[in-house]
């Protein structure tokens, strides 16, 4: 897909989650990894195209195309597999910005919108975070629905809506949800143990 693929530019460090580079051998199908991110891309494309209208357009016209020809980094062995994906869709965006920019838009204007710790830069790291806790979140529902007696995620998830509560709170709302009782040391310990999945597989993620 030469027309969307740009050179790689080396990302800037900002957390120990960050820096975990892709596991190469194991992107069988990097269009399935394109379209599993496919809201932080259109979340990207608004942020550099802004004209709404544009930004669905380029960004529908991106997945189209990896959909239709595929997205393979050829050579590509290092480094993490969404930075080349942003490299990508940074590559479009730029190049329809190119065709339509006014006289007035400079290329040191299109340069710094796509500048590091730009909205743009943000906008994909957030949106990429969203669909990255989407996915674990669903990843430990349906550990929990294959395992017997597991309630990783229903304590968690009961945790993070309100970390205030005490574990007899949370232990009672649970056993509510469930018709049985849950005692406020077995919330604790399923609560210790989701945490510990829940990290796992935000690294296997990622």
């Amino acid at each position: 897909m030469s027309d969307v693929t740009p050179r790689m530019t080396a990302p800037t460090p900002k957390s120990v989650l960050e820096q975990i580079s892709t596991c190469w051998p194991m992107i069988h199908n990097p269009v399935q990894f394109v379209m599993r991110y496919a809201r932080a891309i259109q979340k990207y494309v608004a942020a550099i195209v802004r004209d709404s209208h544009d930004a669905e357009e380029v960004a529908q016209d991106f997945l189209v195309r990896v959909f239709d020809k595929g997205f393979c980094p050829e050579n590509v062995s290092r480094g993490r597999f969404r930075d080349y994906l942003k490299s990508a869709v940074r590559y479009v965006a730029i190049s329809h910005l190119r065709k339509r920019r006014s006289a007035d838009m400079s290329e040191e204007l299109l340069a710094s919108i796509v500048q590091p710790d730009s909205d743009a830069d943000l906008a994909y790291s957030s949106g990429w975070r969203d669909c990255l806790l989407e996915r674990v979140w669903q990843s430990l529902e349906l550990h929990q629905q294959a395992t017997a007696d597991n309630l990783f995620y229903s304590v968690l998830r009961l945790h993070t809506e309100n970390p205030a509560a005490s574990s007899d709170d949370h232990a009672a709302r649970l056993s509510e949800q469930l018709g049985r009782t849950v005692r406020a040391d077995a919330f604790r310990q399923q609560l210790h143990r989701a945490r510990k999945h829940f990290a796992k597989l935000i690294v296997a993620e990622i």
